[in-house]
């Protein structure tokens, strides 16, 4: 009995060992694992950028955790983002089909008659061919505008800041709308406190802003209605209105007016002409300015449509008497 005890002992201190010694290598072996593991997700985590997580070393299961939930957070956020992103895709290619096959059809139209019609009266072709050049112009006016916008926004078209005087600049865009406002006869007026309103812009881009807000209260201002233009000082800054008592905005479309190929009223808007995108342009236009542009409407009693600008360096010394 006692020969059986005297090696039964050595053999569990043995097995002892060896399951310490595994106990040990699997522990170590785990250990390297894991911290390959989080330096590995360290390195995801800083290439990520990811803001509030990985500032420290991840060493503790706690920080694997929160890094893990962070990466998965971001993840959910980029997922969600290109599904915003792949949805304004469809919304837009479908906006564009729609606008560009309207004058499309029209075009095809007239013409199919003028030539299904040999015998048509000269009245009849002379109108017909009008309608399409008119849709034909539309045509490449929605095509115009979108060049614009993409230019803009993908930086290509940059703003030619220079100092200019708006008063002027607004002055004769009020002439040249002159014409079809009296189709309407809509009064245009410019208030103004002082002669000259000197900003930093660029004129070409800011003259298509004030054209694009004056044909729009053009085209939904009331019959013997009236458009005021009017400049004002606040701060550095010089404010821009253009205000009209037209039909206005009401409250449920005052958000979305400033979005590509929205209209208020479809039909009505495309039988007045223009590309859908005026708008859209403007804020293009402010914001490359670095400001914004804003409306107030009231349904039935009309709008105001107003921006700001810097007020030029150089504005006293250019003002000075010679």
């Amino acid at each position: 009995m006692q020969s059986t005890q005297a090696w039964i002992q050595p053999v569990l201190w043995a097995s002892t060992g060896v399951f310490l010694v595994a106990v040990i290598l699997v522990s170590v072996l785990w250990y390297r694992r894991e911290k390959r593991i989080r330096r590995g997700l360290q390195k995801i985590i800083e290439a990520e950028g990811l803001q509030g997580v990985g500032n420290q070393p991840l060493t503790a299961a706690k920080d694997v955790e929160s890094a893990l939930k962070g990466l998965f957070e971001s993840r959910s956020a980029e997922l969600t983002r290109l599904r915003q992103m792949e949805s304004y895709r469809r919304d837009y290619v479908g906006n564009v089909a729609h606008e560009l096959k309207t004058p499309l059809f029209s075009i095809q139209g007239y013409l199919d008659a003028i030539m299904d019609d040999p015998e048509m009266e000269a009245d009849m072709r002379a109108k017909f061919l009008s309608k399409a050049m008119k849709n034909s112009n539309r045509l490449g006016q929605i095509v115009k505008d979108l060049d614009s916008i993409t230019k803009i926004e993908s930086g290509v078209m940059k703003p030619d800041i220079q100092p200019f005087d708006m008063l002027a600049l607004v002055r004769d865009v009020v002439e040249s709308l002159e014409l079809q406002a009296s189709e309407k006869q809509i009064g245009m007026s410019v208030n103004a406190a002082g002669p000259q309103f000197w900003v930093e812009a660029d004129p070409t881009l800011i003259r298509q802003v004030i054209t694009n807000l004056g044909i729009n209260s053009i085209k939904y201002g009331k019959q013997e209605g009236q458009t005021r233009f009017k400049l004002s000082h606040i701060g550095e800054r010089i404010i821009v209105e253009v205000a009209d008592n037209g039909i206005g905005i009401s409250t449920a479309h005052v958000k979305r007016i400033f979005e590509r190929f929205y209209r208020v009223d479809g039909d009505r808007s495309r039988a007045s002409g223009g590309s859908g995108l005026g708008l859209s342009i403007c804020k293009h236009i402010v914001e490359a300015h670095g400001e914004q542009i804003h409306v107030i409407s009231t349904e039935g009693a009309g709008s105001t449509f107003s921006f700001k600008l810097k007020v030029a360096q150089l504005a006293e010394a250019v003002q000075a008497p010679g």
